[in-house]
């Protein structure tokens, strides 16, 4: 009687094995814009978070809080220190030069010529992704990763993935020379649908640009972007792309054959336009609650389709952010709150302007990346030892909190934030610390990258096969990959610090 027992529950326990792991990332939601929001979801939301397990949030406990680092955070279980991204991009310790986290000039973008600066590849990532174990365990695994943004999807399929992202100089679909010699063939009926409405005029696509109704939205004189994403923060093209990112991962899921055999798989979806649109109106506005209601719709309509083809309780959902987002500067101002906007380049002038005072001119820095500054290389043995000078001066700054040297950072506190996050040669010189309520730069009405909770704490839900309905307190988002590896059965991502979380099974 105690064998049949064991049996059965063996048995149970195997059928409940999901043969698809699903990740969805939705760029720049803070726990508490998602709390707030929820009450008003329909679709997959609803369904997850009645269902599912729902924390009351998922920290970064590191920093910066940035998407390049929040999504490789996600998928190898580390933190910077250990994966290796510092930034979107930073300057190089060695050669003072700037770089993208996704940028590798031995390999170019399918299907146009290559831009001087291109995300192509996870060259940067220094230990494996949760899409690298997937693969890793059996030959007969698949692991796909879809964004609007190259450094997201490209980031989250890690090594031996297969990454597709929205391209930079044209409005279709693309990968790399790293992942393929030619597009992949499931993304041939998405493409097709995004050439015919440019051709009808409902969306044009400038270099850079995007809009609808036929007509690019006017660019600022000066682009700021520097690197491989669009300017396409307009609230209208977001929903296409939302629906675009479904459709392609449906077709994936049908063409691949994702969950259909006993082998696990891994769907990564990251929805770019929240990020995009949270730049531009903040999370207060009317435009991120309706980019965030589209996205619950579409996740619906996901979650739907994945039942029929894929089959009900065969395969599990993660549902969480890579960061978050502080309020419009203007919004918290308006209640009271110390609230502005860190003035970098004014910050630079000045600090430049001691080093002269005091050392003699010389060209003291290599650039700004946020969250601070970097050295020039032959300039930084003799910079460093003026920082308690510099940072007198930053301190001085509206909305500087505090100015960090990266090589002698405190064990504790914010500085032990840092030093998860640190990425020795990539991570800026002196990291500026803003107070709570200030954003880094004046060129975007919002922004993250701080150490405050309102940018490290974001929603985290799971649902599906072996997992519990119920509520949870909080995770580290460094957990978030080792429990989709126990819940899809394959080995924990090789670099990872966090452990499964024992709450979310059945």
């Amino acid at each position: 009687m105690t064998l049949l027992v064991v049996l059965l529950s063996g048995a149970a326990f195997a059928a409940e094995r999901p043969r698809l792991g699903v990740m969805i990332i939705v760029d720049q939601l803070s726990a508490e814009a998602f709390r707030a929001r929820l009450p008003q979801a329909t679709g997959g939301l609803e369904r997850m978070t009645h269902e599912g397990t729902t924390f009351h949030e998922l920290r970064y406990e590191a920093a910066p809080t940035i998407t390049s680092v929040g999504h490789a955070t996600l998928v190898t279980g580390a933190y910077g220190r250990i994966h290796g991204i510092a930034a979107n991009d930073w300057i190089d310790g060695a050669t003072g030069k700037p770089c993208l986290s996704t940028e590798d000039p031995s390999h170019t973008v399918l299907g146009r010529d290559p831009r001087p600066r291109d995300g192509t590849s996870p060259r940067w990532l220094k230990v494996p992704t949760l899409a690298d174990t997937v693969r890793g365990h059996h030959d007969a695994a698949k692991a796909v990763s879809i964004s609007a943004k190259d450094r997201s999807a490209i980031l989250t399929a890690g090594h031996a993935g297969t990454a597709v992202w929205l391209d930079v100089d044209k409005p279709f679909f693309t990968t790399s020379s790293f992942y393929a010699k030619e597009l992949p063939v499931w993304t041939k009926g998405v493409n097709e649908k995004l050439a015919k409405l440019v051709l009808a005029g409902t969306f044009a696509w400038g270099l850079p640009g995007g809009g609808v109704t036929g007509k690019a939205p006017e660019l600022p004189k000066a682009s700021r972007q520097g690197d491989s994403e669009p300017f396409a923060e307009r609230p209208e093209l977001q929903p296409l792309l939302d629906t675009a990112e479904i459709d392609l991962a449906l077709d994936a899921v049908r063409a691949l054959e994702l969950g259909k055999d006993e082998v696990p798989d891994l769907l990564t979806i990251s929805f770019s336009g929240h990020d995009r649109i949270g730049h531009e109106f903040g999370p207060d506005s009317p435009e991120g609650l309706n980019e965030f209601l589209h996205v619950d719709r579409e996740l619906g309509r996901l979650l739907t389709a994945l039942d029929a083809q894929v089959g009900k309780g065969r395969y599990v959902v993660v549902f969480t952010s890579d960061h978050g987002v502080a309020p419009v500067p203007e919004v918290a101002q308006a209640r009271g709150l110390d609230a502005g906007h860190f003035d970098a380049k004014g910050l630079l002038a000045k600090l430049e302007a001691e080093l002269d005072a005091s050392l003699g001119k010389a060209d003291w820095f290599a650039g700004y990346k946020t969250p601070g500054y970097s050295f020039h290389p032959a300039q930084k043995a003799k910079a460093v030892k003026a920082f308690d000078k510099l940072r007198a001066i930053a301190l001085a700054e509206p909305g500087v909190l505090e100015l960090l040297a990266s090589w002698q950072l405190p064990e504790d506190g914010l500085g032990a934030l840092y030093r998860r996050g640190l990425v020795e040669g990539r991570s800026p010189d002196l990291i500026v610390v803003t107070k709570p309520y200030w954003t880094y730069g004046r060129w975007d009405k919002t922004g993250h990258s701080s150490p405050w909770l309102y940018d490290r704490a974001v929603p985290l839900v799971v649902w599906g096969a072996g997992v519990k309905k119920g509520q949870a307190a909080d995770a580290q988002a460094i957990d978030v990959a080792p429990t989709l590896s126990r819940l899809m059965g394959v080995p924990t991502p090789a670099g990872a610090e966090g452990h499964a979380i024992d709450a979310v099974f059945r």
